[in-house]
């Protein structure tokens, strides 16, 4: 259980994943001994894409050319332990901390466009020196403990076992699941945010983003039917609203799903 929560199945890149790659600049960064890949793409006010857990960036290559028709440009990174970065282990911590340093290496980054366990991620980043104008949450969970503790009621643990399994989560992760949970990620949820989130998702459940919805003052909500928990990361319209919420003159309340 230990490992199947620090250990994320690596996903080959698609033939399309792959020439869509071939089309950046690749590059990589020192990460507390690993190293992050990432890919730049167009030229303009930084957009960071980060993925979800055992996924790997090139599969939110869809929001890549729009983003670029748009006037940004697109850092593309992998994870620690996820696609062509290194490392055996990693959570979201290793996720958030690989965010902090390439934007420290980027210099600017003008918004962040998350999935999944990568958009808590993006969040303890925000909550721990990240600075943006706007981001955007895909289906992401806003509560680390809610994880964990469903991840032990799934293995069947007692009070005990699932008391010693979040100490071991803490003590890997080098931070309190406390700091992970929403009354703490709020805090740096000062931007404007757009989530989303399918009703249909059977991963992360919509009470996650309606949770975080409730608790960010300049978020906005759109819940979708019938796309899931990854195929809305191809869907069509959904790209066109981060896009178009990303954009300064964008009015995100007019946005429907």
């Amino acid at each position: 259980m230990c490992q199947a929560f620090a250990v994320p199945e690596r996903i080959a890149a698609s033939w399309s994943e792959v020439s869509f790659l071939g089309k950046g600049w690749q590059a990589s960064l020192d990460v507390d001994g690993d190293r992050l890949a990432f890919w730049m793409f167009g030229c303009g006010p930084v957009i960071l894409l980060m993925h979800g857990w055992s996924s790997r960036g090139s599969r939110l290559m869809g929001f890549v050319k729009p983003l670029i028709a748009a006037g940004f440009s697109v850092a593309v990174l992998d994870a620690p332990g996820h696609g062509h970065s290194t490392g055996a282990g990693s959570s979201v911590i290793h996720a958030g901390k690989a965010a902090l340093k390439l934007a420290g290496h980027l210099g600017d980054v003008h918004g962040v466009i998350a999935h999944s366990a990568g958009s808590t991620a993006a969040l303890w980043a925000l909550c721990n020196g990240l600075s943006v104008q706007r981001s955007v949450h895909v289906c992401g969970p806003s509560s680390m403990t809610t994880v964990v503790l469903e991840i032990a009621r799934a293995h069947c643990l007692n009070d005990r076992q699932t008391t010693e399994f979040c100490a071991w989560v803490e003590a890997f992760m080098g931070v309190t699941l406390a700091s992970i949970d929403l009354p703490a990620l709020a805090m740096g949820l000062k931007h404007s945010g757009l989530i989303v989130h399918d009703g249909d998702d059977r991963v992360v459940p919509v009470a996650q983003s309606r949770a975080l919805h409730g608790a960010w003052r300049r978020s906005t909500l759109i819940e979708t039917r019938g796309l899931g928990h990854r195929r809305i990361l191809s869907d069509a319209h959904i790209i066109e609203c981060a896009v178009r919420f990303m954009m300064p003159t964008d009015h995100p309340l007019e946005m429907q799903a």
